[in-house]
């Protein structure tokens, strides 16, 4: 398990970003599976840097374990209760002048994971992403 934990800042995002990597290319990951990843984390991030704080400074955690074939990533933060999970998917189908502005990220980390859960326990959000080696969804 390795675990960082930094600033809820835009500016951090890249730090946190090669940590989630570097976590990932050493568990052996296809490169392809790497770059759905850091795209999940980034979603998921930056809506946490953008929402999470609004009248104060944070910070962010992010725990990497690799397990088996499957790579969990948690990401924790101490801001406003959130669960991603239940946001609503978007309508992809219509056209982009007739869609709300945002909620992409969040539908694209979704997608990407092969699981994914989220909690709340004493004052903390905790997202769990699992991603499987080979890509396959989980039962």
């Amino acid at each position: 398990m390795a675990k960082i934990e930094l600033p809820a800042r835009m500016e951090q995002l890249e730090t946190m970003l090669d940590f989630i990597d570097k976590e990932a290319d050493a568990a052996e990951f296809p490169k392809a599976r790497v770059s759905k990843i850091r795209l999940a984390a980034e979603e998921v991030l930056v809506n946490v840097f953008s929402y999470a704080y609004p009248e104060k400074q944070g910070q962010v955690t992010i725990i990497c374990l690799h397990k088996n074939d499957r790579f969990l990533l948690e990401i924790q933060d101490r801001g406003i209760p959130f669960n991603m999970l239940k946001a609503p998917d978007p309508d992809i189908s219509s056209g982009l002048s007739e869609r709300h502005l945002g909620g992409l990220g969040i539908y694209f980390a979704k997608q990407m994971a092969d699981e994914a859960r989220y909690v709340r326990t004493e004052g903390v959000n905790r997202l769990t992403l699992v991603f499987k080696k080979n890509g396959q969804k989980l039962s």
